[in-house]
Formats: structure tokens, sequence, C-alpha cells
């Protein structure tokens, strides 16, 4: 089991926090959330060497938690305490069990409420509409019809969905003439944004990247054109620039499109294999993990890649964390046969060692020999911003080791030390708390949170075309 860097988070990370059921005041809330960060985050002992400073800031806080009359300024009291560690894997959220906002003038009422719609009929009737997006669509989760109201509404409403949480015919999301959506969360709560229809065939809703197929009437895209058309929209694809140099693009590297970059990669083998120059932009790519970009690297490597090792902190949540997660796992036994007996073992040294430091494979450096292509690029350019951050910064570290790679841009987003964030259950359920689980052996000597990678050319502000600059560099 590769070691996983964080930005993005995969689902079982939520098993942490699904038991707070209580709510607290915001003083007690601050309170909890001080003791599990100064007994579970790995960074404390060093970010708070300056004792008095620390105190200072911890006591501000409390005392304008104790002040606070209402939930109004919680999380700006929350988030200036947890901002003392300048650890962007730090976060404290809204919990999100809230009652749905309301767009446009819409009932609360009646905004969940199911329709009166009769399936069948909506099916007889969408049938032949070939030019309109009324009709029946899906992903992975839900079977959604989608029916106009009048002009400026439309609604999805469940055909098919987890039946603990949807009834058939109410109301998933509510499509706009302006381009907003009004999307209803699992837990009915709302979520705003902007969507997008393509080819009447994908329905995209931004920010919570989600993505509708239209299923009836036959859509105008084949399903291969519809995956290249999500992946472009959530920044990945691969391009011939020119006879010589070919550009990917990764925008992110969170787990839920781990099987999307290496379909598109070993689609485009022929074409990475046959380009003399490769650039990878990996420009606001915030994270994920490090199994994301290990199909690429046999196209750039020109030698063994060391990488510096962690240790984790034995935490009470780390230990049910990856308990939970492996219960998951043995859905599937056989084919999680090997990661289940790694996961054993790793949860075996950390209930040994509760509130210490453990390494799981005892190097401090891995020394991984990754087998090159057969063929492959000559030179590679890869592009990042101060957006690129977590993992994407880890492939940076990794490319960098090759003879044939350059960095080009500038500094990265500096999110690497303590990593491998999780939801750490802390006893209340008005907020959620993020934190790393471990910390980098590089520390004290090459510490990268809030300095970032330095690149190996940098590109300053008269820079307006970094891919047009990159293919200079590389065909010039």
């Amino acid at each position: 089991m590769k070691t996983k860097v964080f930005l993005f988070l995969p689902l079982f990370l939520f098993f942490g926090f699904a038991n707070a059921q209580t709510k607290c005041s915001c003083n007690e809330t601050l309170q909890k959330i001080i003791s599990k960060i100064e007994s579970e985050y790995p960074g404390f002992d060093v970010k708070t060497k300056d004792q008095l400073l620390y105190n200072n800031v911890k006591e501000n806080a409390l005392k304008a938690s104790a002040e606070s009359k209402s939930d109004d300024n919680c999380l700006e009291i929350l988030k200036n305490y947890t901002g003392f560690f300048k650890d962007r894997h730090i976060w404290v959220l809204p919990n999100g069990n809230s009652i749905p906002q309301i767009a446009n003038n819409v009932s609360s009422k009646n905004v969940l409420k199911p329709l009166n719609i009769n399936l069948e009929k909506f099916r007889k009737e969408v049938q032949n509409q070939k030019n309109s997006f009324e009709g029946i669509w899906k992903d992975d989760s839900y079977e959604i019809g989608i029916k106009k109201l009048n002009e400026k509404e439309s609604v999805g409403f469940i055909i098919k969905a987890d039946p603990k949480f949807w009834k058939p015919n109410e109301v998933k999301f509510r499509l706009f003439a302006d381009g907003i959506y009004e999307y209803y969360m699992q837990d009915h709560s709302s979520q705003k944004g902007t969507y997008k229809i393509i080819d009447n065939s994908l329905l995209y809703f931004d920010d919570i990247r989600s993505a509708f197929t239209k299923k009836i009437p036959q859509p105008v895209l084949n399903e291969e054109e519809i995956e290249d058309k999500i992946n472009e929209i959530n920044g990945f694809y691969i391009k011939k620039l020119t006879v010589k140099t070919t550009l990917i693009k990764l925008g992110n590297f969170s787990y839920t499109y781990v099987n999307a970059i290496e379909k598109m990669i070993e689609k485009n083998k022929t074409l990475l294999e046959n380009s003399e120059f490769l650039i990878i932009d990996v420009r606001d790519n915030g994270g994920g993990t490090d199994n994301a970009y290990q199909k690429i690297l046999p196209y750039l490597v020109t030698n063994p890649i060391r990488n510096v090792g962690v240790e984790y902190l034995a935490s009470p949540t780390l230990i049910s964390t990856t308990e939970n997660y492996m219960q998951g796992l043995k859905k599937d036994s056989i084919k999680n046969k090997s990661e289940i007996i790694d996961l054993k073992k790793r949860i075996e040294i950390l209930k040994a060692n509760p509130g210490k430091y453990v390494n799981y494979n005892q190097n401090k450096v891995n020394i991984s020999s990754v087998s090159p292509a057969v063929k492959s690029p000559s030179q590679i350019v890869v592009l990042a911003n101060n957006h690129t951050g977590s993992a994407a910064e880890n492939f940076l570290l990794n490319a960098r080791q090759s003879k044939k790679v350059k960095f080009l841009g500038v500094p990265s987003s500096g999110v690497l030390d303590y990593a491998n964030a999780m939801f750490f259950d802390y006893g209340c359920n008005n907020y959620k708390l993020l934190m790393p689980t471990y910390r980098s052996f590089r520390l004290p000597n090459y510490p990268i949170d809030n300095i970032g990678i330095q690149p190996d050319v940098y590109l300053d502000e008269t820079v307006e075309d970094w891919e047009r600059f990159a293919l200079d560099y590389l065909e010039n």
C-alpha cells in the first residue's frame, strides 16, 4: 500500500467523524478542538516551540468564543485558532447538516416534496424528444428524470437511488434558466452553483464536480466521447501540440480520478511513446493521492526514485479510521487481500505504540525502481504554480529526479510536510475538523510548507502564455 498524500479526500476518511452527535456551544467546540489538536496533530510540538505566542493565541480565541453570543462568528474564531499552525491540511468546516437553502423564491415547504409524476407516462413522452434535455439521466448512484416545469425552471427527480436517503419522485436538483443549479445532497442540504449541458448528452454540475449522462432518449455523444468530455471538464486531457510535442493536463490527483487518469494514459500510449517532447501541466492541481500519477512515471524516469519517508502519530482517530477502511475492503477480500494484510500489520503497530510516532517500513528513505517505458520523450517540462499542492508537489519531487525533466513555473503551494489528512471526531457535530496524520522525515532540514518547491526555470509575470513558453523551451 503506497504512501498516500491527501488534500482532496477519498470517501473512507469520513468514517472518523460519523460518531459525533452533540451540538456544542462555540466555546465548548473550540475547547474540544484545542484538545484534539494538542494531542493528535503531528506538527504540534514543532509549531508551538514559542509557547508564549501559542498560549496568547489560544487564550484570545477562548475568550472570543466565550463572549460569542451566536454561531454567526464562531467559524471565524475557530479558523483564527487553527490558522496559527499555518498548515493547510488543517481545516475547520461547517458540518453541512443544514436546512436546505431555497433559491428563486421556491417555497421551503414544497422544495423536496415528491412530484406528482407518472413514471411510465414520462418515459413514453420523452422517448422521442431528441432536441430536449428532458429525459432520463444517470450517474453511478442515481437514475434521474429531468422535467421542464416552465421557461425558467426544470427539475431532476429521483427514479432510482439509495432508499435509505431518497424516495421516488423526490427532487434531487433544480436547474434555472440563468445557469444556476440548486442540488440536494444525500442529507438533503442544498448546494448552489453553475451547471452546463453539453450536446444534450452530459449534464455537469460545477463546484461539486458531479456529472450525469443521458440515457433516454439516445444521447448525441457516444460513451467514449462523453467520458472524454467529462475528463476535459475536470482538467484531464492529452493533446498533440506539434509534430514533436504532446501536452498532458493533470488537474487533480484525487482518488476519484485515478481510474480516469490511468485509462487516459493507456489510451494515448502510442502518442506518448512517439512524442519527442512532453509538457505535463499540473498547475492548480491541489493534490489527492500519489497513486494517481504512477502510470505516467515510466515516461519520465531515467534512474531510481528516492522518496523520503514519513512517520505517523499513533492516535485513536488514525487507528479507528484505518480499521473502518479495512472493513470496507473486506467486501471484496480476494481482490484486496494484500492491502488488507498490510493494513492489519499497520493497525497492530499503531495499537502497540499509542501516542508515539511510527514508521511502518522502518526506512527513512525509500528507493523505488520504476521500469522505464520502452519508448518515451527525450525531454520533459513540468508546469506548476502556487496552487500546485500536496500530492502534486510529491509528483514534482519525483519527476525532477529524472535527468530529462525540468520544472518551469513559480514556487509550488507548500503544503506537504504534514499530510494524509482525515476528519477527526472531537465530540461535537457543529463543525468538521480535518487534520494530517503524519510528518515527513525531510523535517527539519528540508521544509516545504509555506515555502514551496522551487522551479528550475522561474516564469516571471511577463510570461503570459506558459504553454507557449514551454513549447519554445523544448523545441527551439
